[in-house]
């Protein structure tokens, strides 16, 4: 693993992650900017206390033109794996680790940049309050990336998870990152 993937990045590489981000996705930077804001002010931006929210990381796990997805135990529907950001953790460690830890694959992470820490995809997405763990509501910005899948191991938290045709997949994020990907394969 380079050492881009393997260090965490400190709170003022943040804005220099989001900026290349948005060269590579011009579109996205409307939409995506206001939302991420409190990201240049936050103290650590992955603490899951951060409020009014914090970023997380996810994989698109695909092989040839399949996708791997799970069906998330609460919200109960199809997504890609991911989770919250563990300390010390980027957010492409955070999904290599979630991806295994959910569906069993040991992933790598296929570059769609110069630099690996920058996503194919970065979605803010509201989170309705869990009176179950004490949370309000908050914000997401999950950090998504295109991994390739390597080996199917033994998996520690189970979630029920099935690959997919891509071209069987409408939900709106997933069909955005299926034309990312489409477009750089």
């Amino acid at each position: 693993m380079s050492d881009a993937i393997s260090t965490p990045f400190p709170g003022e590489a943040m804005d220099k992650l989001l900026q290349a981000y948005y060269l590579q996705y011009p579109a996205e930077k409307v939409v995506l900017e206001p939302l991420c804001a409190f990201i240049a002010t936050a103290t650590d931006p992955f603490v899951r206390s951060n409020l009014p929210g914090h970023i997380t990381g996810s994989g698109f796990v695909i092989q040839g033109e399949e996708m791997l997805l799970i069906h998330h135990r609460y919200i109960k529907e199809w997504f890609q794996p991911g989770g919250h950001v563990d300390p010390g953790e980027n957010p492409l460690q955070t999904a290599l680790r979630e991806i295994e830890e959910e569906t069993g694959w040991h992933t790598t992470a296929r570059p769609t940049n110069i630099n690996p820490l920058v996503p194919i995809d970065i979605d803010a997405h509201l989170i309705p309050a869990n009176p179950i763990k004490n949370e309000p509501e908050h914000w997401h910005i999950d950090f998504a990336y295109l991994l390739d899948p390597v080996e199917l191991r033994a998996a520690s938290d189970l979630e029920q998870n099935k690959w997919f045709a891509m071209n069987d997949l409408t939900a709106t994020r997933l069909a955005r990152v299926i034309k990312k990907y489409r477009a750089i394969k």
